[in-house]
Order: structure tokens, then C-alpha cells, then sequence
């Protein structure tokens, strides 16, 4: 009796999964069509639902690869009003496939199911460094989660092959208490993201490589992270001395991303939507005509050890 207990639990939760799936892909389903059919304004519902489905199409697609490998011009419109996720991560695995070995997300910025079960990925052993529990946790595909900072990270010299840090640096030192909720996450120390650097240096091998990217324009302090300049910019590749580096630059223009340069981004401005009237009912700021999701202009660095 208790074996036939044990199979009609199992199977009532499949059951239950496939309910859960089926609901969810309905709901996903509806907040995709409300979110096409409305003015498409960044974070409104179903921002996130079709984001992320332009991601996986984009990453999946080999043309696209192609253009992000060999820093072609991007299709006119590509990425319309979204943010930098979809030039940052095909960016980076355009330029990671080929490599086998260890990989080190440092930040978390690839922990999306479509990503990490990307063929791209498929010959790395892949492990995640970040502050804080994540609500998607693919452990059962082998993906490995260390909680800790990227100043101080508890991996030995020349350990990772290959190391990506897409949209985290700038937030190195800076507020936290937005992510993790812990007071302790507070303090700030703006310089501590060449610590940060050091320290990915440190575990990285002798000639592999490490991805950076993260907002770029004029200097900008907004608490919870900064936005890089271009003196800063050159003050973070003094830091690591790469043996050889890569440099592309994208910008959000008011029909999508495009291939950019440092000059034309220099002054670029991050829209910060946390202070506006969509997220604080007490604020007047508005979105601006653009309509951008954040970073107007995204630096994407590969440096080699």
C-alpha cells in the first residue's frame, strides 16, 4: 500500500507541475500580447516576458552571433526600447563559444534558463558568483552557486579559463541594499571596483580572458551603482594590463541599439526609472521620448590576461 502511496503522490505532482507550467505559459502568453499591443514602455507587464524572448532568439540565432563576433553594424531597430541585456550577452557568448574550460559568471547576469542551457555553453563548467540567493537556480544542469564578493572571492589563483562580468563592476562598493535587503550591503567606497578587478584577475589564467561590460557616458553617481566615463574607463584597463584588448561600444538610439565609440557616447545619460513617477508615485519625473530602459550606451570589454 505504501509503494502505490508513494507512485500516486509522484504522479499527482506531475500533475501539479505540468498545471503550474501550463498556467504560466498562459500567463506569460497573455502578458506578451497586452505588452505588443501597448506603446512597449520599458518594465511595464510583460516587459520582461518578451525581453527575455528576444534574448533567446537572439542568442539562438547564428547571424546575429555573427554580427556580435565581428562587431558588425546591428539590423535597424534591433533591441527597440529594451535594455542592455540584448547587446551584452550575445556579445559575450558570440565571443565565448569557442572557448572550453572553467567559466566564472561573476554577478550572476547570465543565471537565465535559456542561457546557461544555450548550446554555446554546453563544453564549460560553469559556476556563479553573487551576493545573495537567486530565484532561478539551475543546479540540476550543473551550474555551481558560491555566495560571496567579488572583492574577496574564494577561488584559488589561475583558477577559471574564461570569467564574464556583464553589468556588474559599476555596482561594486556601491548600495546594495536594493538586491541582497542587507543593511550590511550599504556602505560605500566608489574606488573598490579596481579591488574587484584585482581580485578577477587573480583567478583567472594565464592568457584567459575576462568580459566586462557595464554602463558607459558621462560620470554619473546614482547610489546603487555608477556609471563609468572614459577616465575611468582607461583606469580599469591600467588595472588589468591586458596582454590584448577588445573594445566595442554600443548606444540605445530612439529605434533600438547600435554599434557606437567612445566620442560619440562621452556624454551619454543613464535614465534611472527607480526615480520616476512609474516606480515612486511622489516623483514628476517622466520618461523621457526615447524611451530608454537605462544605460543609454554600454562598454564591452575583453581583456586577456
Amino acid at each position: 500500500m505504501s509503494r502505490f502511496v508513494e507512485l500516486l503522490g509522484r504522479k499527482i505532482l506531475e500533475l501539479d507541475l505540468q498545471l503550474q507550467r501550463g498556467a504560466l505559459e498562459f500567463i506569460n502568453r497573455r502578458a506578451l500580447k497586452n505588452y505588443l499591443s501597448s506603446d512597449r514602455r520599458p518594465w511595464r507587464p510583460g516587459y520582461y516576458v518578451y525581453r527575455n524572448k528576444y534574448l533567446a532568439d537572439s542568442i539562438s540565432n547564428p547571424s546575429t552571433l555573427e554580427i556580435f563576433l565581428k562587431s558588425k553594424s546591428l539590423p535597424p531597430g534591433y533591441g527597440f526600447r529594451l535594455d542592455a541585456r540584448v547587446v551584452e550577452i550575445p556579445w559575450v557568448l558570440a565571443r565565448v563559444a569557442n572557448r572550453s574550460g572553467r567559466l566564472l559568471d561573476a554577478g550572476s547576469s547570465l543565471n537565465y534558463d535559456f542561457v546557461l542551457t544555450a548550446p554555446l555553453l554546453s563544453n564549460k563548467k560553469i559556476t556563479i558568483v553573487t551576493l545573495s540567493p537567486e530565484a532561478t537556480c539551475l543546479w540540476k544542469v550543473g551550474i555551481s552557486y558560491i555566495f560571496g564578493d567579488l572583492r574577496s572571492l574564494d577561488f584559488r589563483d589561475e583558477w577559471f579559463d574564461t570569467i564574464v562580468c556583464i553589468s556588474t563592476i559599476e555596482h561594486v562598493g556601491m548600495d546594495n541594499f536594493l538586491y541582497t535587503g542587507r543593511k550590511e550591503d550599504t556602505p560605500k567606497d566608489a574606488q573598490d571596483f579596481l579591488l574587484a578587478l584585482g581580485e578577477l584577475k587573480r583567478v583567472l589564467k594565464r592568457e584567459g580572458i575576462l568580459y566586462v561590460t557595464f554602463p558607459f557616458g558621462r560620470f554619473e553617481d546614482h547610489g546603487w551603482f555608477q556609471q563609468l566615463d572614459a577616465n575611468l574607463t582607461d583606469r580599469l584597463i591600467k588595472e588589468f594590463a591586458p596582454s590584448r584588448l577588445n573594445e566595442t561600444v554600443f548606444r540605445y538610439e530612439p529605434s533600438g541599439w547600435q554599434l557606437s565609440n567612445r566620442t560619440s557616447c562621452a556624454q551619454t545619460q543613464f535614465f534611472d526609472v527607480h526615480k520616476s513617477k512609474y516606480f515612486d508615485s511622489n516623483s514628476s519625473v517622466e520618461y523621457p521620448p526615447d524611451f530608454p530602459a537605462g544605460e543609454r550606451a554600454v562598454m564591452c570589454l575583453e581583456l586577456c590576461k
